[in-house]
């Protein structure tokens, strides 16, 4: 796939021993997955558990928006209040763990709990 970097992967991993039709049946799910927006991240993906390689469907404005007010400003997390700028939509369920990017899924944190969640 145009713009995977196969060279670092292949130096990472190499000596890793991998299941190659379980390979293909998550690749297969992967390409199909409307949450996916980027299958050349796919592979990437699959050997690195690093969600950022497919660039996961983010949560619309509107959606950020109605979830802010229903929680009126409020982090889930720390229970402090918030402009919506200083907070960033969440997924309840990870989507690894088969969360979807939907109204029922989103929260809201502010910026640090997101971070200290998601260990970034």
């Amino acid at each position: 796939m145009k713009g995977v970097d196969w060279g670092i992967l292949y130096n990472t991993y190499k000596d890793e021993k991998y299941n190659t039709k379980d390979i293909e049946k998550e690749t297969e799910k992967l390409i199909l997955d409307d949450d996916v927006t980027k299958k050349s991240g796919i592979y990437p993906y699959i050997l690195t558990r690093n969600e950022k390689y497919l660039s996961i469907r983010a949560f619309s404005d509107a959606t950020k928006q109605k979830i802010y007010e229903k929680q009126k400003g409020v982090c889930v997390a720390c229970k402090e209040k918030f402009e919506i700028e200083e907070m960033e939509a969440d997924h309840i369920t990870p989507w690894h763990e088969g969360g979807t990017t939907t109204d029922k899924n989103c929260q809201m944190l502010c910026k640090e709990c997101n971070r200290r969640k998601s260990g970034k």
